[in-house]
């Protein structure tokens, strides 16, 4: 099925709206792990997948995974509206 002009600029306006959406996830990502400390070097937005906005975690070692993991539990500790339910 061939798309019409009009089809193919609404989708590169959703595809550069999930590419920004992405970009700025990364940044506020990036801004609130920089807060306590944790930075992940390879975090980036990434290409959108289906519509979506996408953040590219990347890797890190060991020490930083843990530190992360600390923050989180320190957060979920103190806001316990922020934990997930198990049920």
């Amino acid at each position: 099925m061939t798309m019409t002009a009009k089809e193919r600029a609404e989708r590169t306006a959703r595809e550069t709206d999930a590419l920004r959406a992405g970009e700025v996830a990364a940044a506020g990502l990036k801004e609130a792990l920089a807060r306590v400390g944790v930075v992940i070097p390879s975090l980036q937005a990434g290409f959108p997948v289906n519509g979506n906005g996408r953040v590219e975690l990347g890797g890190c070692n060991a020490g930083l995974a843990t530190r992360l993991a600390e923050v989180l539990n320190a957060a979920a500790d103190g806001l316990p509206e922020l934990r997930a339910t198990t049920e």
